[in-house]
């Protein structure tokens, strides 16, 4: 089963989110045959992190469920614990 907001958004968002919100800085993506290595050692399909999915949670919505964080940002937020410098 998978699960996903009603508001996806494309990899690069989500870590560039990440990123400002943990206060690191730009990195440039992993080079493609990296990611075959890596998939290859974790015995998973490099499929999985070369290509998207834009899914909608249709039938948690058709049910009226309510997302608590809806949004990428607030989501994130609401999982890091802030720090103190």
């Amino acid at each position: 089963m998978h699960v996903t907001s009603p508001n996806p958004v494309r990899n690069e968002q989500l870590m560039a989110t990440l990123r400002s919100r943990m206060r690191r800085p730009w990195s440039p993506p992993t080079p493609t045959p990296l990611v075959h290595v890596g998939a290859w050692l974790m015995r998973t399909d490099p499929a999985l992190a070369l290509t998207g999915r834009r899914c909608i949670p249709r039938r948690l919505q058709e049910a009226g469920f309510e997302f608590r964080h809806p949004e990428l940002d607030e989501a994130i937020a609401a999982l890091l614990v802030p720090t103190t410098p």
